[in-house]
C-alpha cells in the first residue's frame, strides 16, 4: 500500500492514519529510547537484513531457496504482453513478433507485488554502497555470499528488462511491471496470484532519466563489488550500466507511467547520474564525476535538500566520494545536510515521516561517514544510539528489524508474510503467518507507533528501507562488531529459514580449525601446521601477507604553513589490516584471510612519499613544499610506507589532506578556517521581524574574514562579540555567508516573509499531525499555546497564517479537520491550493 507520489517532501510525517486531535491517541504515544544493557549484535542484524530481499523475491528459483515459506510466483511475467510498443523499440523487445516478452524475476517493491526498476536499482545500489563504505564487513559478518546473491538477483532483472539494439544501445526499458491500483486491491500471497500484470515502458521518446541513471548506479555498484570474484559478470553489468547512463543522458525525460502514483520522480536526475558516474569511475570505466557540493549546491542549482532516499541520492554520492577522495568538501556537505535534518545525538531518536526508520538510517550514513572510523567520536555514538533504538532499545521493546531480538511487530503489512484469511485484507488486522526475518518496517516516529496491518506507514517495509538499513548497519557493525556465528545458529532454529541453502562456494560461518598450509616466500617452501580462524578449506597454499590502510584515524595537526616551510607530516595514526591470499592445494577455490584491523599510531610520512596538488592540475613533489607560494593545496599519497614492526610495508592508498600556505604578513588567527560555524536562530522571519546570526566557534575570526549578505532583503548589525542581529526588510530568500581568512566559506539562508506555507502551523517545514495538535492546543488553551502563550512552542503569527487553510473566519477546528483529511488523502489538496 506504499503510495509516496507527490507527497511533498515537506510532508515529513505522513501520519494519515489517525484524526489525532479528535480521537483517542492512546496508540500514538511517542516511543522513547531506553539505555541498552549491552551492545547489540550488529553482525547478526546485518546478515539477517539480507533475508528481506528473499522475502520480496519474484519469479522462478524461489522454491527451495533461502526461505521455506516463499515459492515461485508471478512466473507468468515470462509471457507478459509487449503492449503498445512499436517501431525499432518493439523490434528489439519482441524480435519474433509474438507480442510476448519475458520480464520475470526481480523483487517486489514493498508489502505489495509491483516491480519498480527505480527502487530495485536504489536497493542494490545501497547494498553495494554499504560494502564499499565498510569494505570487508560482509565477510566479517559471515554473509558476503548472501550479499552477492542478492546483488546478482537484482542486477539480473535490471539487465533482463533493459533491451539493447544491435549496436548495444538501449532501445527500451520495462521499468514497471504490474498496475499499482489493481495490485493493491488484492490481498493474498504472491504464489497464488494470477491477475494481469502490464508493463510500463521507457523509450527514447518517452523516457525517465532518473530511473535509467538509478538502474545504472545499481548495476555499476554491483560490478564494483563482484569485480574480483566474478570479473565476467562485472563486465556485463558495466556494459548495461554504461548503456543506461548514456540513454538517460541523451533522452532526458520524466515519464511517470506506472510510477508517478507511487514514486513520482523529478526532472532533475543529476544526482542519480552522478552516482552512476562515481561507481563507473571506481570500476575504472569512466572519468571522475565533476559535481562537488558548495553550500548545498552541486552545480547549476542542483541542490540536495533531502535525506538519502529512492529519489534523492546526493548524500549517498557525497558519502561515496568522501571515501574515494578524502576531499573535505564532501564531509562538510554531509554535516551541513545532517544538521538541517535535525542532526543525530545520543539521547534523541531522530525519525519522522512515512517509514521513518529508513530516513533515520540514511542520517546514520552521514554521521558514520563523519566519524571516520572512530567509534568514540560523537557522531559514531549518536549513530549507534539510533541503531540500538531500531533494534529494540526503546520503550516498547520492539525491534523494528523483524526477527531480531526477542520482540518485534507482528501485524505486518506484507502480503506474502501476512496473507490473511478473508476478503477484508489489511483491515482484518491479522498477526503475520510468517516472520519475515530481516524486514525493516517503518517503525515509530515523533507521533508514536501503531502495530496494525493497515497502518502501513509504521508496519510496512520496502526495498529502499532495507537499502538504507544496510548502509547504516554495515557502518555500525564495522565500528562495534558482533558475533558472525549468531545468524547461522538462528537460521537452524527458525522455521522460516532454509539453513541448508548455499548462497555461494565458500562457507558463511567463521570457525576455528587446524589447517595444514604451505607458505610460499622468497626462500624454499615449508610446510607447517597452524591454527587459524577462517572459512578456508583444510589444505591451502598461503602467500605472504600484505597490509592495507583501512582508514586514516588522525591526520597531522599542522595544516597551516608559512611560505618557505618544509612539510611536516608527523603524528599520523592509521587503522590497517592484513590480507593473506590463499589457493586450494588440490582444487580451484581461492580467497583472502582478512586480519583483524589494528591501529598504528604516530607515524611520520616522509615528504618523498607524497605529492602536492594545486590549481589547474599542478603537482609538486613533497620535497618541494618549501617552494610553494601562498594558497591552498592537497597532499596525497599512493605509496607504500614502512612503519616500525611492518618490514613488509603498508600500502597507503588515496591518502588526502588539505594544507594551506600563507604569507608571513597574513593574520595568524585560525587561518586554517576550520574552527568556526555560523548559525541562525530562526530560518523564517517576517518583514520587520528579527533573528540572530551566531558564530558558534571561532568568533575571533570575525575581524579577519568577510561577511556577505543580501542587503536589500535583510540588515545585519553586530550585537555581541560573536553575534549579529538580523532584521527582515523585504520578502525573499536571503543568503548570509562568511569567508574566513583561509578562504573557507560557511553559508546560511533565511526566508523573509516569503508568504504562507499552508498547513505548517508549527513552522517546522513540514505538514503533519504535530500541526493539527498545535492548532487544537492554541484553540483549547490560548493562554499556553495561543499567539502570546506561555509555552515555548506556542503558535506564532506565521503559524496562524499557515494554519488558516480554509481561509474562513480565522483559525478554527475546521482548519485542523482539513489538514487531517489532507493527510488521510480524503482530499487531495488543501482548500487554499485548489
Amino acid at each position: 500500500m506504499k503510495n509516496l507520489a507527490k507527497l511533498s517532501r515537506k510532508l515529513t510525517a505522513a501520519a494519515a492514519s489517525a484524526v489525532m486531535a479528535l480521537t483517542s491517541t492512546a496508540s500514538l504515544q511517542p516511543v522513547t529510547t531506553v539505555a541498552a544493557d549491552a551492545d547489540n549484535n550488529y553482525y547478526e542484524a546485518l546478515a539477517m537484513s539480507l533475508y528481506m530481499y528473499d522475502a520480496n523475491a519474484c519469479g522462478s528459483g524461489i522454491t527451495d531457496g533461502p526461505l521455506t515459506w516463499r515459492g515461485d510466483c508471478h512466473t507468468y511475467d515470462a509471457q507478459a504482453s509487449v503492449g503498445s510498443l512499436d517501431g525499432s523499440a518493439k523490434s528489439a523487445v519482441d524480435p519474433d513478433g509474438d507480442g510476448k516478452v519475458d520480464v520475470s524475476g526481480g523483487f517486489h517493491d514493498a508489502g505489495d507485488h509491483i516491480k519498480f526498476n527505480l527502487t530495485i536499482g536504489f536497493g542494490i545500489n545501497s547494498l553495494a554502497l554499504s560494502e564499499y563504505l565498510n569494505e570487508g564487513i560482509y565477510e566479517k559478518a559471515g554473509c558476503k555470499d548472501h550479499l552477492i546473491y542478492e546483488l546478482k538477483w537484482g542486477a539480473d532483472y535490471l539487465m533482463k528488462t533493459t533491451f539493447l539494439d544491435s549496436s548495444g544501445n538501449v532501445a527500451a526499458v520495462a521499468h514497471v511491471v504490474a498496475n499499482g491500483g489493481e495490485d493493491h486491491a488484492i490481498w493474498s500471497s504472491p504464489e497464488t496470484q494470477t491477475y494481469a500484470r502490464p508493463i510500463y515502458w521507457l523509450t527514447a521518446g518517452k523516457n525517465n532519466s532518473a530511473v535509467c541513471c538509478e538502474m545504472s548506479a545499481g548495476l555499476a555498484g554491483t560490478a564494483y563489488i563482484v569485480k574480483d570474484s566474478d570479473p565476467e559478470y562485472s563486465a556485463k553489468c558495466i556494459k548495461y550500466a554504461k548503456a543506461l547512463l548514456e540513454f538517460g543522458q541523451k533522452h532526458t525525460g520524466n515519464e511517470g507511467g506506472g510510477l508517478a502514483d507511487f514514486y513520482g520522480t523529478e526532472t532533475q536526475y543529476q544526482d542519480e547520474e552522478a552516482m552512476a558516474q562515481a561507481w563507473l569511475w571506481l570500476c575504472g570505466e569512466g572519468s571522475k564525476p565533476t559535481p562537488v557540493p558548495k553550500n548545498g549546491d552541486y552545480g547549476n542549482q542542483q541542490y540536495d535538500g533531502w535525506v538519502y532516499c529512492w529519489n534523492k541520492v546526493w548524500q549517498g554520492y557525497a558519502a561515496l566520494m568522501y571515501k574515494a577522495t578524502e576531499d573535505q568538501v564532501f564531509a562538510d556537505e554531509l554535516k551541513a545536510e545532517l544538521q538541517k535534518q535535525g542532526d543525530l545525538v545520543v539521547g534523541t531518536y531522530n525519525a519522522d515521516g512515512w517509514g521513518a526508520s529508513r530516513y533515520n538510517c540514511a542520517k546514520q550514513m552521514d554521521a558514520i561517514a563523519l566519524a571516520k572510523g572512530d567509534k568514540d567520536a560523537a557522531y559514531a555514538k549518536a549513530a549507534k544510539y539510533q541503531m540500538d533504538h531500531i533494534l529494540g532499545n526503546n520503550s516498547l521493546g520492539y525491534s523494528f528489524l523483524l526477527g531480531y531480538g526477542d520482540k518485534w511487530p507482528v501485524h505486518i503489512h506484507h502480503r506474502a508474510a501476512n496473507p490473511g484469511n478473508d476478503a477484508n485484507g489489511a483491515s482484518s488486522n491479522p498477526s503475520a503467518k510468517y516472520t519475515a526475518y530481516g524486514l525493516l518496517v517503518g517503525g515509530d516516529d515523533k507521533s508514536g507507533y501503531q502495530d496494525q496491518t493497515d497502518k502501513y506507514q509504521y508496519t510496512e517495509g520496502a526495498l529502499d528501507y532495507n537499502g538504507c538499513f544496510a548502509i547504516a548497519c554495515a557502518g555500525i557493525a564495522n565500528l562495534y562488531g558482533g558475533d558472525a556465528a549468531a545468524m547461522p545458529a538462528l537460521a537452524k532454529k527458525a522455521d522460516e529459514i532454509n539453513a541448508d541453502f548455499k548462497f555461494g562456494d565458500s562457507s558463511s560461518i567463521v570457525t576455528t580449525e587446524t589447517t595444514t598450509t604451505t607458505t610460499v616466500s622468497n626462500t624454499e617452501p615449508t610446510t607447517t601446521t597452524t591454527t587459524t580462524t577462517s572459512p578456508a578449506p583444510k589444505e591451502t597454499i598461503t602467500f605472504r601477507p600484505e597490509y592495507y590502510v583501512e582508514e586514516v584515524v588522525s591526520y597531522p595537526t599542522k595544516t597551516v604553513y608559512t611560505v618557505g616551510e618544509d612539510l611536516d607530516f608527523t603524528g599520523v595514526s592509521l587503522k590497517i589490516h592484513s590480507e593473506t591470499r590463499w589457493v586450494e592445494a588440490n582444487g580451484n577455490r581461492s580467497g583472502i584471510f582478512y586480519g583483524t584491523p589494528r591501529t598504528v599510531d604516530n607515524i611520520a610520512i616522509s615528504a618523498r612519499d607524497v605529492s602536492i596538488g594545486g590549481e589547474n592540475g599542478a603537482i609538486w613533489k613533497g620535497e618541494m613544499a618549501n617552494t610553494l607560494s601562498a594558497g591552498e593545496y592537497f597532499v596525497t599519497a599512493n605509496t607504500t610506507i614502512y612503519p616500525d614492526n611492518y618490514p613488509e610495508g603498508v600500502h597507503l592508498l588515496n591518502y588526502k589532506q588539505k594544507i594551506t600556505y600563507k604569507d608571513a604578513s597574513e593574520p595568524t588567527t585560525n587561518l586554517d578556517g576550520s574552527d568556526f560555524e555560523i548559525s541562525i536562530s530562526r530560518e523564517r522571519i517576517a518583514v520587520g521581524d528579527k533573528a540572530v546570526l551566531t558564530f558558534d566557534k571561532g568568533a575571533n575570526l570575525i575581524p579577519f574574514g568577510t561577511l556577505n549578505y543580501d542587503e536589500d532583503l535583510i540588515s545585519l548589525t553586530k550585537s555581541g562579540e560573536n553575534t549579529y542581529e538580523i532584521i527582515g526588510l523585504k520578502e525573499g530568500s536571503a543568503r548570509i555567508s562568511f569567508t574566513g581568512p583561509a578562504g573557507q566559506t560557511k553559508t546560511v539562508t533565511i526566508s523573509v516573509g516569503t508568504g504562507v506555507d499552508f498547513g505548517d502551523a508549527n513552522c517546522d517545514g513540514g505538514v503533519d499531525l504535530a500541526d493539527v495538535v498545535l492548532i487544537m492546543q492554541s484553540i483549547a488553551n490560548p493562554n499556553k499555546y495561543g499567539l502570546n502563550g506561555t509555552e515555548k512552542s506556542h503558535i506564532t503569527e506565521f503559524g496562524l497564517s499557515n494554519a488558516d487553510v480554509n481561509m474562513q473566519s480565522g483559525v478554527t477546528t475546521e482548519d485542523a479537520l482539513c489538514i487531517q483529511q489532507y493527510l488521510l488523502k480524503i482530499i487531495k489538496t488543501l482548500p487554499v491550493r485548489s
